[in-house]
């Protein structure tokens, strides 16, 4: 475990003015850490913390061994979702016929 996120961690508990239920978010991007530091990370978080880190299993397309594991915080999810929907409405309405003073 990096040394910056115990310091992090020791400084967060130790400080008097910051409330016990405070949970620090890390600077390291959840694709690079291992599971072990997932485990740590994630350890006292709530699974609805934007910053809990969800790693989802892809099946990788004409193999039926062969799998993907990403990575991402609730937030980091979230954020892609939207951004696919956004672009499948946009994909869908540039291809859909506009009405022009009433003719298509």
């Amino acid at each position: 475990m990096p040394a910056s996120f115990l310091f992090a961690l020791a400084v967060v508990a130790t400080s008097p003015e910051a409330p016990a239920t405070v949970i620090p978010a890390f600077d390291k991007d959840p694709t690079v850490m291992t599971q072990s530091e997932i485990r740590a990370f994630n350890l006292g978080r709530d699974k609805k913390d934007p910053n809990y880190i969800r790693c989802k299993r892809f099946e990788e397309t004409g193999s039926l061994i062969k799998r993907t594991l990403t990575c991402h915080t609730n937030a980091q999810w979230e954020k892609e979702f939207l951004e696919g929907n956004q672009n499948a409405r946009d994909t869908v309405d540039r291809m859909t016929p506009k009405l022009i003073n009433g003719h298509e």
